[in-house]
């Protein structure tokens, strides 16, 4: 039986670059094809479960899709890319002689993806609950539509985004057999960019402020004249009462969580470097100098993505969150940034000596069926006063980038913004098992 390998250069490509390697072809005698050729194919694969009939209610069927694995709903595929090259340079029915043959290829990675959905908006929500959705190509000059290529993703069986080379050996119709042989391509995205803008690449910050945590905590008894505004304030209810005639005060402290990342947009093969503050609602440190003190219990960081259906139009579902930072059972005294004006803590420099690699997380796009963002998530347990942790939480969006651009005034991909020797994207398996049934027409 004749065998066929393939043999590929550089499973992981970004887009605008070429992927390259070869065909070998393994004849164990003297052989008759028709055909041999080689299909870049990518494909995403989405399962969405409406609620009733409205197709935005998508958020508890969705979660209980994701916790079970199980669902049954609408599925949609579409296609980004098809491209086939023939490989063999001889007329149909050529014999070649036993041995081992190899055929190299190289086929380009568009920018841009072949499905032409995006312009059938209308069409597409009129369609929602009728017949499955089918896909077209684009019918621009080109072939390809507005949308850029988006990345390889694997999420689930029904979040998935797969790109395959498949080498294809026809035999003559007579023979009652083809032989092929496929490999995973993990695809690189772009972000488009408008180079003559000359802001396009200057970085923006963001700060993100959680809403007032308020916490009764016990402390020495205060005197009257301390309890003015911009002072802790008594504690309310059954802690107010225990304050009564003893030698111990309850107070309420008022708190918040911020992170600070010095840019709202990053690039995957950056490190993440968010700063950390728990403030206390006081007007000026004093308030709580020998009064108050802080003790960090726990810190867990997490990067969450966010995905919906059909974009602006779905709700969102939260995807099982990436952990990047978990700090349990430790016991870290607080130290004020200044002994006077804000009550401000720093609380990461102690527990995050170096920065967080993000390298495995998958860039944000956006193609028809399926949108994906992302949110730092910040999880914060405090103790004051050596009494019971207080959880605080606090998020902050952030636009993850591959780091390639694609420049619309020039209409080209521009130099990267890294070596792509010193940045290596590990290829994504196809374990979700359900590729065989559902990547091809």
């Amino acid at each position: 039986m004749p065998k066929v390998v393939l043999n590929v250069d550089n499973p992981v490509v970004s887009v605008g670059n070429p992927v390259s390697g070869t065909v070998q072809l393994r004849l164990e005698k003297p052989t008759a094809l028709d055909d041999i050729r080689i299909q870049f194919k990518g494909v995403s694969l989405t399962r969405i479960t409406p609620a009733s009939n409205n197709y935005t209610a998508i958020e508890s069927s969705m979660t209980n899709m994701y916790v079970s694995g199980k669902g049954r709903g609408k599925t949609e595929k579409h296609t980004h890319v098809n491209i086939t090259v023939s490989l063999f340079q001889h007329p149909k029915g050529t014999e070649l002689p036993a041995g081992e043959h190899v055929f190299p290829f190289i086929i380009n990675v568009p920018e841009f993806s072949q499905c032409g959905c995006p312009v059938r908006i209308k069409e597409y929500k009129d369609s929602w609950n009728m017949i499955p959705w089918k896909c077209e190509p684009s019918l621009s000059p080109s072939g390809y539509s507005n949308i850029l290529l988006p990345p390889s993703l694997k999420r689930s069986n029904f979040r998935q985004i797969d790109y395959k080379l498949v080498a294809i050996v026809d035999r003559p119709e007579f023979y009652n057999w083809n032989i092929s042989k496929s490999a995973p391509i993990t695809i690189i995205s772009a972000s488009l960019v408008h180079a003559k803008d000359p802001n396009w690449n200057i970085p923006t910050t963001s700060k993100s402020v959680s809403p007032v945590y308020t916490n009764s905590v016990k402390t020495r008894k205060l005197p009257k004249s301390y309890f003015v505004p911009g002072a802790l304030p008594k504690a309310s209810g059954a802690m107010k009462l225990v304050s009564l005639g003893t030698s111990i005060q309850f107070v309420d402290v008022p708190a918040v969580i911020e992170i600070e990342l010095d840019r709202s947009n990053m690039f995957v093969f950056d490190k993440l470097c968010p700063r950390l503050y728990i403030t206390v609602q006081v007007d000026d440190m004093s308030r709580i100098s020998g009064i108050l003190s802080l003790k960090l219990k726990s810190l867990i960081i997490t990067m969450k993505a966010r995905e919906s259906g059909f974009s602006n139009g779905h709700s969102f579902v939260s995807e099982p969150a990436e952990l990047l930072c978990r700090k349990t059972d430790i016991s870290i005294p607080l130290e004020p940034l200044t002994n006077s004006g804000p009550a401000r803590f720093r609380i990461d420099d102690k527990v995050i000596p170096d920065a967080i690699d993000i390298s495995h997380c998958v860039p944000d796009f956006q193609i028809m069926s399926l949108k994906h963002i992302h949110e730092v998530h910040v999880e914060a347990r405090i103790s004051y006063n050596g009494g019971g942790t207080n959880l605080m939480e606090v998020s902050a969006p952030l636009v993850l980038q591959s780091g390639v651009d694609y420049d619309l005034d020039s209409h080209c991909i521009l130099p990267p913004r890294y070596n792509p020797a010193d940045y290596v994207v590990q290829p994504q398996l196809n374990d979700t098992g359900t590729e065989k049934d559902d990547f091809f027409d």
